[in-house]
């Protein structure tokens, strides 16, 4: 309500859901100084494949990055590692949060290879802050006709 200076500037309950000065620069302290985590962890990564069709629409085929429960704090995601892109082309990644059949774009990135590059390696990226245990996804579309495949991790930050 503002009604009093603490509305504004906060208190010491404020944290991640506040909009107080205080949850601000609480999360923000939280941001840079709290864990990082790399999903998949100690596992390869993950497949992507694209549907047959240039620049196909990526309704159909998703894929799990990030399960029910693989990151039990507030997170967001900050960095994609790429790697194995199969074929000369431009490519593009949309990550979704969600459950299965209920996805929401949260981004779509870029990347490619040609004759003499591949745009292979860790890109950043920047999502919204995500609740604990959101089931993180994502689709392949790109310039070829054929399905293509590429693998990708997530790095991200946990609140």
């Amino acid at each position: 309500d503002n009604a009093q200076m603490r509305d504004v500037i906060g208190n010491k309950t404020d944290t991640h859901d506040g909009d107080s000065l205080k949850a601000f620069a609480h999360t923000a302290n939280e941001h840079f100084h709290s864990a990082v985590f790399l999903k998949p962890n100690l596992a390869g990564a993950v497949t992507l494949t694209s549907d047959a069709g240039v620049w196909a629409a990526m309704n159909a085929t998703k894929t799990e990055i990030i399960p029910v429960g693989g990151v039990t704090s507030i997170f967001d995601l900050h960095f994609m590692d790429i790697s194995d892109i199969s074929a000369n082309g431009g490519y593009q990644i949309e990550l979704y949060k969600g459950g299965i059949g209920a996805e929401i774009s949260i981004g779509n990135f870029g990347t490619g290879r040609n004759a003499v590059q591949s745009q292979e390696g860790s890109r950043p990226i920047i999502t919204e802050m995500l609740p604990a245990n959101t089931r993180v996804s994502a689709a392949l579309s790109s310039s070829n006709a054929g399905a293509n495949t590429l693998t990708i991790k997530l790095e991200g930050h946990m609140y």
